[in-house]
């Protein structure tokens, strides 16, 4: 079975390995690498025509189409309505049939590989090295996009600690999920927009529920807390936010997708394009009335009431579309700022399933 990490495991596990001669050169790489991108602006293609409107969901078959979807436990809210609330979603049993199983991530993307999986929910980063090792894995919509909305989490800091700015990140030790999570994205790109070396910072990984612990303790100087995390951390007291994903980020960009297998769609576009409508039906009706909707996910046990309780939710992109430019900005700050090692550098094009995927 083919590597599902195309990072090379060099100087540290999880991050490439550039030229002896330092930041600079390897810069330069990243830079050329970064260049040989579609512009975001200029040649991002337009959306290609709506295969599912030429697709009849009038007459079902004698039976539905399974789609065998793994997910990640959290932030599909809306995805979650189509098991939680399946009466409100008839075709979910008449023209499919949704199975979600929860994987961890490296699990999940394996599974998919192994052909266990149709579809799932994948990060950014993870589609991109999907794609590249070659594995059936397309976008297909958007679960949470990075906005000014968007609620998945932030950075925190002691308000009595040595971080109070991005400015301060150079030689601190930062709370993450892992090497090559988007969480390291995230800081990489806040501290190069600042002006900062990405690489002057020791990344720590620890687990979700541990990371507010781990800072007050100081053994970390800043932590990602996802929603829930964070919310119970606020009640505390004694933190500051240094930043959300969007502030690191500066613009709006992909975090959480679906991805599809192409194959799978294109051999039962039927049970896709419901699929698709009622994913687009569950956004829509989550959007309009998300605090009413909590008991369902809760009795259907994807959240639980703490979850629940945690604030907005934010970061859903309209419709679920996703974009190709906005893929593209991506990949190039992924890039530039040594995220992304520069072979890995595509097209954003490349890792959406053009005519099926909500597109804008």
């Amino acid at each position: 079975m083919k590597s599902l990490s195309p990072w090379p495991l060099t100087a540290r596990a999880g991050l490439p390995r550039f030229a002896k001669s330092g930041w600079a050169s390897a810069l330069a790489v990243a830079a050329l690498a970064a260049a040989a991108l579609p512009s975001a602006r200029a040649q991002a293609p337009a959306p290609a025509p709506d295969a599912c409107a030429k697709v009849s969901l009038a007459t079902a078959p004698a039976k539905p189409v399974s789609i065998r979807y793994g997910t990640t436990g959290s932030g599909e809210e809306p995805l979650a309505l189509m098991w939680a609330d399946k009466a409100a979603f008839p075709n979910n049993g008449r023209l499919y049939a949704l199975e979600p199983t929860e994987f961890a991530a490296t699990d999940r993307v394996t599974a998919f590989q192994a052909g266990q999986l149709d579809a799932g929910t994948i990060s950014f980063p993870a589609l991109v090295a999907a794609v590249h090792a070659g594995i059936d894995a397309r976008a297909v919509a958007t679960l949470v996009q990075v906005n000014k909305e968007d609620n998945e989490g932030a950075f925190v800091a002691l308000a009595d600690g040595p971080v109070r700015s991005v400015a301060d990140l150079k030689g601190k030790r930062v709370g993450y999920y892992g090497p090559n999570t988007i969480s390291e994205y995230w800081v990489r790109s806040a501290m190069a927009r600042a002006g900062l070396n990405p690489r002057e910072v020791s990344f720590v990984a620890l687990p979700p529920p541990a990371q507010e612990q781990a800072l007050r303790n100081r053994q970390i100087d800043v932590a990602w807390l996802a929603r829930q995390f964070l919310a119970r951390a606020k009640t505390g007291g004694g933190l500051n936010v240094l930043m959300t994903p969007f502030e690191a980020a500066g613009t709006n960009q992909p975090s959480l997708l679906v991805m599809f297998s192409a194959r799978f769609v294109q051999a039962n576009p039927q049970a896709y394009c419901a699929w698709r409508a009622d994913y687009q039906k569950a956004l829509q009706t989550w959007v309009a009335n998300r605090q009413a909707l909590y008991p369902k996910l809760i009795e259907a046990r994807y959240l639980t009431p703490f979850a629940a309780n945690a604030g907005p939710d934010g970061g859903r992109s309209p419709g679920g579309t996703l974009s190709a430019a906005e893929f593209d900005a991506t990949l190039k700050d992924m890039v530039s700022t040594r995220f992304l090692p520069p072979p890995m550098a595509r097209a954003g094009m490349d890792l959406i399933l053009h005519g099926y995927a909500l597109e804008r």
